[in-house]
């Protein structure tokens, strides 16, 4: 199990890893205690180290190895004083990382190389070393090629200061620069601080000379860097020195990296730019990682820590949680969205404090995610617990916060996938009240499979006619005869195996394909009722439910009326049947029942009882018919329910409207609906749904 200290180092260790980017090919951590190699990352491509330095070798035998055989007796010295470890952790003491320049033949020629040292952790407690190597003649190589598939190039945008006292140093400089950058010029330490004060919001990088007349570049760093907002400018030290001193009392002052004298050009372009992406690199990491608001990570970052955490802590089982909090928006309306930011601020606080060994992220708008490891307590009575303290503590009353978990992530999937997963944990108690908590399970996400599928297939669906449509009659509960039917569809596939619509029909309400099955079933309700016209049979109504997506959708009265006319049938042989859900009174509702009758359609109330019931939509909305649902039927031959259905029908009665009873499935409930004066029972006492065939048939017998 990790600690405090341990995640605060896993993130500053990914933080340093991100800024390094891909010009580090090698990258090894080395434990300040044990002060043995551990391998972090490591590409065989350009830099010849793997041989010297591989893991759990002590590090003080792999370094003097890897000079000995590598660098060139030159740099050997110098390169054994600035990488020794104690000075290299007195040095980290000061500076947070320090650049070391050297040169290795490579291949019978000599190539320079650096290698880049940094703490992970606080300057008085870190216990880990970051060592990266690089290829310098490569580097130079690669900024050559960004610079020219870069349109326009931005390196002529950024400003570049160079404090020389030398006039030709400055000149040499100024030629070598100046075709990309913008160069400033000073000709000692305290007009470079000028320069700096008036110009460092706009300053990428300066060069800096030290021995100079007035204020040498010693004292222009120790004034520099004790001011926050100059310290900013990263400093190169150009120095025709080759005494490691030098180097070592620069880096100590703060100094980013060095140019030997006399310059080599492609060296010089290629170090600047190394500074100068280092330093916005940061600063876009900064930007980047954070969400502006709660501090916590973006969704981005949170996607490449989590996937390095995990490569770090193979070992550990991972745990992913998601949290949203329902009904968002109403609390930015009704308190405004100030409060609302509260509100997030609060909550990114309270998961931090609870999953301390996690990286934590603003997902979306209201939406968290947290990836923990170790031992922790994810039962849904401890999930719950916290959830109901964050409630209680929240700036808002009435809060509800609601969790969906992946105990122990399959790591080899996407980080993305494994929030998906969470996510889609989430999405199962999005509607219920009653529950916060749930667990992502392999079922879920077999379902969510499925689901893409009758997605995918619903076009092949409609074209190939495989939704059939269904008919369950109507009766009359006096005569009990046919008074009509109420289509339904059914989808049958080309094998003869069903797709039950519970599986397919919410489906479709959720991504709005039910607007288009709803024309399908409309059109061949249509189809079927001037077949029955030209067979000269009696012409009973065949109603067609409406979604709610459909009633809202442009131009959906508009279409109907087209398919009538198209079929040559009066619209009052097709009502169309609307959940009293979806129909909850306003204008737009009022426009579009009041349009729909206009064109002659008879409009029935769906499963009344079921939902919420409206006196206001009875009363205001057009309807004709009433039809009660089966939930209430259920219940008519206990005392209350029968009391209740009883008051319905007469309610319908007195409002004018008709009544049929759905679900009727027992004789009894069929005598207790006649004599409460039901009009019309469709249930499976009398008749389950039928395909075509066999309801014409049906309506042959009972004529």
């Amino acid at each position: 199990m990790g600690t405090d200290s341990d995640r605060e180092k896993n993130t500053q260790l990914l933080g340093l890893i991100n800024i390094l980017g891909d010009d580090y090919t090698n990258i090894y951590l080395v434990n300040r205690k044990t002060q043995q190699i551990e391998i972090y990352r490591y590409r065989n491509q350009d830099v010849d180290v793997e041989k010297e330095l591989y893991k759990e070798k002590p590090y003080e035998s792999a370094m003097t190895s890897y000079i000995e055989n590598k660098v060139v007796p030159e740099d050997r010295r110098k390169m054994s004083m600035e990488t020794n470890l104690d000075a290299v952790c007195e040095h980290l003491t000061r500076v947070s990382q320090f650049t070391v320049h050297y040169r290795v033949r490579r291949n019978g020629e000599i190539q320079f190389y650096y290698m880049k040292c940094a703490r992970i952790g606080d300057a008085d407690d870190f216990e880990s070393i970051v060592f990266a190597f690089a290829n310098e003649d490569i580097d130079v190589r690669r900024n050559e090629l960004s610079e020219l598939l870069k349109p326009g190039g931005t390196a002529s945008k950024r400003k570049v200061l160079i404090v020389e006292d030398n006039e030709l140093n400055r000149e040499i400089l100024s030629s070598v620069l100046s075709e990309n950058f913008e160069v400033l010029m000073a000709e000692d330490g305290e007009e470079g601080l000028k320069l700096l004060a008036e110009h460092y919001r706009d300053l990428s990088v300066i060069l800096l000379d030290i021995c100079m007349p007035v204020c040498d570049g010693f004292e222009f760093l120790k004034r520099s860097q004790s001011d926050p907002l100059l310290a900013s400018v990263p400093v190169i030290v150009t120095t025709g020195s080759n005494q490691p001193d030098v180097e070592i009392q620069c880096l100590d002052l703060g100094a980013s990296d060095f140019i030997a004298k006399p310059y080599n050009s492609r060296v010089v372009i290629g170090r600047i730019n190394s500074v100068i992406k280092l330093k916005e690199s940061a600063q876009t990491l900064t930007a980047v990682e954070h969400d502006e608001l709660t501090g916590l990570y973006t969704r981005q970052a949170f996607f490449y820590h989590a996937k390095t955490l995990i490569r770090l802590k193979p070992e550990e089982n991972f745990h992913l949680i998601v949290a949203d909090v329902r009904d968002f928006k109403q609390i930015n309306s009704s308190y405004g969205e100030k409060v609302g930011d509260q509100m997030l601020c609060y909550l990114g606080r309270a998961f931090n404090k609870n999953h301390k060994l996690g990286l934590i992220a603003r997902y979306g708008s209201d939406q968290f995610v947290c990836m923990t490891y170790g031992n922790i307590d994810l039962s849904p009575a401890n999930v719950k617990g916290s959830l109901a303290k964050i409630a209680a503590d929240a700036p808002v009353p009435n809060v509800r916060v609601k969790c969906g978990i992946y105990e122990n992530i399959d790591k080899s999937q996407p980080i993305s996938v494994l929030c998906d997963r969470g996510f889609l944990a989430l999405k199962s108690i999005r509607d219920n009240y009653e529950c916060n908590v749930a667990y992502y399970t392999r079922e879920m996400n077999e379902k969510q499979n499925q689901n893409r599928v009758l997605e995918n297939r619903f076009e092949e669906a409609i074209r190939d006619r495989e939704f059939v449509v269904y008919f369950q009659a109507k009766y009359d509960v006096k005569t009990d005869k046919i008074v009509g039917a109420e289509s339904l569809v059914r989808w049958i596939n080309k094998d003869g195996s069903m797709v039950m619509p519970g599986d397919f029909i919410p489906l479709y309400e959720r991504d709005g394909l039910i607007v288009r099955l709803d024309e399908y079933v409309f059109r061949e309700v249509c189809r079927f009722q001037r077949d029955t016209m030209e067979r000269g049979e009696e012409l009973l109504p065949v109603s067609v439910n409406l979604s709610r997506a459909s009633i809202h959708h442009s131009g959906v009265v508009e279409r109907y009326v087209e398919i009538v006319k198209e079929y040559g049938i009066p619209p009052s042989c097709v009502p169309i049947e609307l959940t009293e859900t979806a129909t909850l009174y306003n204008e737009q509702i009022r426009k579009f029942t009041d349009m729909l009758v206009n064109e002659g359609f008879r409009l029935h109330m769906d499963d009344f009882g079921s939902g919420y019931s409206s006196l206001i939509t009875l009363n205001e909305l057009p309807f004709t018919t009433l039809k009660i649902d089966k939930s209430l039927i259920d219940y008519i031959e206990q005392d209350k329910g029968k009391k209740v259905v009883r008051q319905v029908i007469n309610l319908a009665h007195g409002l004018d409207m008709d009544v049929i009873a759905e679900g009727v499935e027992t004789l009894g409930q069929v005598k207790l609906l006649r004599k409460m004066e039901c009009d019309n029972i469709q249930g499976f006492y009398y008749a389950r749904p039928q395909p075509k065939d066999v309801y014409i048939e049906m309506l042959r017998k009972k004529q």
